[in-house]
């Protein structure tokens, strides 16, 4: 990737998880989304800063479900197995 498409791709990263704080987009959607029509952005974002935006979750109470479900911290949403995939949809529902 040549710096300015990583240039970008932060950027884009930083409106998900802004989109994602106002509940303008939910993690849930982007968790599901499937990996053919997935943004760069929905795939490259760390699970942790998605987390951690998400109302009522913030930084503490995210690296516990991750540690819970056994994510790594530099773990991004495009690299979750499928089973981390449902147990944090499931998470995210309780």
């Amino acid at each position: 990737m040549s710096h300015t498409s990583l240039s970008d791709l932060r950027d884009e990263i930083a409106v998900l998880c802004r989109q994602i704080s106002l509940s303008e987009v939910s993690l849930l959607d982007t968790i599901a989304a499937d990996p053919a029509t997935r943004s760069a952005a929905q795939a490259y974002v760390y699970v942790v800063k998605a987390l951690e935006v998400v109302p009522g979750i913030g930084k503490v109470r995210a690296r516990a479900i991750m540690r819970e479900i056994g994510i790594e911290e530099r773990c991004n949403i495009g690299s979750l197995t499928d089973d981390q995939r449902r147990l944090l949809q499931e998470a995210l529902q309780s």
